[in-house]
């Protein structure tokens, strides 16, 4: 007989339908599985992993710690659950914890990653074996326990910090090295056995880490010091426990300042066939052959006026050499000069030192590679070849000024050669032969004979019986190494234009280079036109709508090498692009210096390419906005042995940006707009007023004294 359904029956079904419909059964429910068991591998104390070895026991320092773990339930995969974590610590081998704690419940839901729970464990004992342990809750049963994670925990700071011993710096009240010159120091536990590492520095802070290779043990470490004078070191030492001693001044030392170059022809003697060393009294370099002079790369002070390239020497038919050598090729010796390359047919020497038969160096270029080179022979003997070689990684440029260093060092076993201030390349020297003849400008030395002869001109030798200083140090306002200043400094004016004429048609280049520009507009509105109320100077007016500008018939810089264009600058039309200074391509601007209407802001550009229409440009724009109606000192800084762009503001560093892809625009010098063979672009409406052209890199301090007029120095 069938039975029908009571209500308490009807609504018991309903009820198993919906739990059915949402989750477990009622019956499923009283099968609930517990939290797994935690995985040690996501145990951690005070962030520590977990170690389940009781001889190698986590180490630490802090009696008071964070317990952390995942909790994974199995149901949480299909439906959220509610978990907790429970942590429990004690003494190895007691049967009682020392203490236990509870995290709070927190769901975790399907799709979601489950979250760590933690406690926090007080007042625990110190260097006894302490071992931690996990499980979850569910709300209605606990997983299992996890096996037990080991710590110990101490702390006790050591007694000292180590002690510093150097053979190369030693602390003696005297001085040694020098900047840029590393020396081995050995550090000592001073007593501290359980030391396990070191934490020194050179500036009052104790952060570089030293590994021991076993407790208690000593360390030496190589350190590199960057300035001259009195220098300290602070260290401090550390134990297993991450405990530490104080940081505290525990050496002392003197580093001597560079060692002045031991010779040094400027070549500026512009007649004769004889070169003076500035560096010892006497010694001259005496020609051989046909010397010639040209106007160099770099020179000196003509009285209160400008800084003017003086004269290098032509060696294409001849050569200097000194009666005695200049360099101890034994020892760590760099030699730097200026070179232009004429000829590129066959391999040519710009600087060298004779030996009996093969030079002891050579610093020049190889016409098989197309490519700079510094080299020396492995032995002095009649079949000797230069085995050691270090080459440039882009081609020779030929009748552009190069700034070639060559530098070697035994101590190191390492011979290198620098471009421009860039380095090229560093090849392992295992052994070289020694030279002690005649120092050679303009040639080299094989088989006993004379060879390599330069075809070109040469300016500026240096030679220093030490290696040069790579490492950053401090130069006129920037931190900049040796190697960067000898292709950057000095800066050398190469066209300034005071703009202050008054009629005629041609405005006059201060510089003996004579690079005058000629205007296109109106004398009777451009000249004496506006005046420039920050130097108190006259300035010309430019009307741009009428494309007025003024322009040379040349380029004053080497745009693919480091340079600094400035101007004062009045704008009076603030709603269009505009350029105050620029040096012209074939089919855009080598660089701009001037305005960007859209941001309103200072501007200083470089394009990646010469080429017509919207070309892609590296550029650099000031921080805050243009001031319009009144006058601001521009000076934009291409660095091109750090590929970067640099912007100053009324002397202020207002931008920085990275430049590639450096070319040359061999064009003429535009002021008041953005010159190209076809015309000038982006004319400049307002005042300008002491436009300037220096080759090389402006320094801070620099950027004040051309801002101004006056002489880098």
């Amino acid at each position: 007989m069938r039975r029908s359904l009571t209500r308490t029956t009807a609504a018991s079904a309903a009820l198993a339908l919906v739990l059915s419909l949402l989750g477990q059964s009622p019956a499923l429910a009283d099968e609930n599985r517990p939290p797994d068991r935690p995985d040690t591998s996501t145990l951690t104390a005070r962030g520590e992993a977990c170690s389940t070895d009781s001889s190698r026991p986590t180490l630490l320092n802090d009696t008071t710690l964070t317990l952390r773990g995942l909790i994974t339930h199995p149901d949480a995969e299909t439906v959220s659950t509610q978990v907790k974590a429970q942590f429990e610590w004690g003494l190895e081998g007691a049967d009682e914890p020392l203490g236990s704690a509870d995290s709070v419940y927190t769901w975790d839901s399907p799709g979601r990653p489950p979250a760590p729970r933690s406690v926090t464990a007080r007042d625990l004992p110190e260097e006894v074996l302490i071992g931690y342990r996990a499980r979850g809750h569910d709300t209605r049963a606990w997983g299992e326990w996890s096996d037990r994670c080991w710590i110990e925990i101490s702390t006790s700071k050591p007694a000292a910090p180590p002690t510093v011993t150097s053979d190369d710096y030693p602390d003696d009240n005297r001085f040694h090295g020098a900047p840029g010159r590393a020396g081995d120091f050995t550090f000592d536990a001073n007593g501290v056995e359980d030391a396990v590492a070191f934490y020194y520095g050179m500036s009052g802070s104790c952060t570089t880490r030293v590994e021991l290779d076993q407790p208690g043990a000593e360390a030496t470490v190589r350190i590199t010091p960057q300035r001259d004078g009195p220098r300290s070191i602070h260290a401090r030492s550390v134990d297993a426990y991450g405990n530490s001693s104080s940081c505290a001044m525990v050496y002392s030392f003197l580093v001597a300042p560079h060692a002045d170059p031991v010779a040094y022809f400027p070549l500026d003697e512009g007649e004769d066939s004889t070169a003076h060393d500035a560096m010892s009294r006497g010694r001259t370099a005496e020609g051989t052959g046909a010397i010639g002079w040209a106007r160099g790369r770099v020179g000196e002070r003509a009285g209160s006026g400008y800084r003017l390239e003086d004269t290098a020497a032509v060696t294409s038919d001849g050569h200097l050499r000194t009666e005695e050598s200049v360099v101890d090729t034994s020892g760590a010796f760099t030699v730097s000069a200026w070179v232009r390359l004429d000829g590129t047919d066959d391999d040519a020497v710009a600087v060298s030192q004779d030996g009996e038969h093969v030079s002891g160096f050579q610093l020049g270029y190889d016409a098989s590679e197309e490519a700079w080179v510094f080299q020396r022979a492995d032995r002095d003997s009649s079949d000797a070849g230069f085995a050691h070689r270090a080459t440039s990684t882009a081609p020779a440029q030929t009748g552009v000024w190069t700034r070639l260093v060559g530098a070697s060092d035994p101590s190191t076993g390492e011979l290198s050669l620098y471009v421009d201030g860039v380095h090229q390349e560093t090849v392992e020297q295992t052994s070289a032969g020694t030279a002690e003849g005649a120092f050679v400008i303009g040639g080299g030395q094989a088989g006993g004979e004379f060879a390599g002869t330069w075809p070109g001109a040469v300016d500026d030798v240096l030679a220093w019986n030490r290696a040069p200083v790579t490492a950053d140090e401090e130069v006129s306002g920037g931190r900049r190494s040796e190697i960067w200043a000898a292709a950057n400094q000095p800066v050398v004016p190469e066209g300034t234009w005071w703009l202050g004429e008054t009629e005629g048609s041609t405005a006059e280049d201060a510089t003996d280079h004579g690079l005058d520009a000629v205007l296109h507009g109106d004398p009777g509105t451009v000249w004496d036109g506006a005046f420039n109320d920050g130097i108190f100077e006259p300035g010309i007016l430019l009307d741009g709508a009428q494309g007025e500008h003024l322009r040379t018939d040349g380029p004053a810089v080497r745009t693919d090498r480091s340079f600094t264009a400035s101007a004062w600058v009045r704008l009076d039309d603030g709603g269009v692009d505009a350029v105050a200074l620029s040096q012209s391509g074939s089919g855009t601007s080598g660089f701009a210096l001037g305005y960007d209407a859209g941001l309103r802001r200072w501007v200083f550009e470089v394009p990646v390419q010469d080429g017509a229409g919207s070309v892609e440009v590296h550029r650099v724009t000031s921080a805050t906005s243009a001031w319009i109606g009144e006058w601001v000192h521009l000076a934009g800084v291409y660095d091109h042995t750090d590929g970067t762009l640099t912007l100053h503001v009324d002397g202020n560093r207002a931008g920085g940006a990275e430049r590639v892809d450096a070319w040359h625009a061999g064009g003429d010098v535009v002021i008041g707009g953005a010159g190209h063979a076809e015309g000038v672009g982006r004319p400049w409406t307002g005042g300008v007023s002491l436009a300037q052209l220096h080759q090389g890199v402006a320094l801070d301090s620099d950027i004040t004294r051309i801002q101004f007029g006056w002489i880098p120095v």
